[in-house]
């Protein structure tokens, strides 16, 4: 029998989003289905009727992570919402946040990521010993402090709408001395997360704080190179 990613005991496991579906939910067109440019094929696109899963978690995981992690976020970041819009570009705007709900939800996000086998998330390769600490702050229901996996955030707008744009691109990665930080999109932002067994000094300053304030940049998708071939592969993809 396979084994749960997450509790790591042997059990059925289910169809695991590494992004949760309500995520895509803009990205769907009226036939629920959506295209994923994800470089493979002759056209480098796929048609796709879900967001991207995987049978990764069991259960009684999948229930946890959604009633701890997911349903939070969404009642933060799209119930009740915590960014204005429109945004212009350039600005700076600080939110306030549940810290501990908030910072689980991306640390569980990044988690998902680094076990994953789905092409998309290759990039992300933590390694056992942050896979085991990213796990136990999981089941602690603990975030850490705020300089333990830093989380920054940079709202992606389109140029003309100062809307952020609903989209869902492959984490990249950069390295910062010895230290990394992963970097993807979803829910309008770029959350970008240090990922050190020391402090990230170039990090702490503009990310999540213990007491819920961040800041988010606000920054156009043009400045955006992933997005900006996405956009043109998208282009393609209609004239095809």
């Amino acid at each position: 029998m396979p084994i749960c990613q997450f509790c790591l005991d042997e059990k059925v496991l289910q169809k695991s989003h590494i992004v949760p579906e309500f995520l895509y939910q803009n990205l769907y067109n009226n036939d629920h289905r959506m295209i994923g440019i994800n470089g493979l094929g002759p056209l480098r696109r796929t048609v796709l009727q879900k967001g991207l899963y995987e049978h990764l978690l069991c259960e009684s995981c999948e229930q946890y992570f959604n009633e701890r992690f997911e349903k939070p976020f969404h009642q933060q970041w799209f119930t009740s919402p915590s960014l204005p819009s429109p945004l212009k570009v350039g600005d700076i705007h600080w939110i306030t946040v549940h810290y501990n709900s908030f910072k689980l939800f991306h640390l569980s996000v990044l988690f998902r990521a680094s076990v994953s086998t789905l092409p998309m998330f290759s990039s992300v390769k933590l390694g056992d010993h942050h896979e085991t600490k990213l796990r136990r702050l999981l089941v602690d229901d603990t975030p850490g402090t705020s300089t333990q996996y830093p989380i920054l955030g940079c709202a992606i707008v389109h140029h003309e709408t100062n809307q952020c744009i609903p989209i869902i691109t492959r984490p990249e990665i950069v390295k910062i001395g010895a230290a990394r930080a992963y970097g993807m999109v979803y829910g309008g932002v770029k959350w970008w997360i240090g990922v050190s067994s020391h402090s990230i000094k170039e990090l702490e300053k503009g990310a999540l704080q213990s007491d819920g304030r961040m800041p988010i940049l606000v920054s156009s998708w043009n400045d955006e190179p992933a997005i900006l071939n996405m956009s043109v592969a998208l282009n393609k993809a209609r004239g095809t």
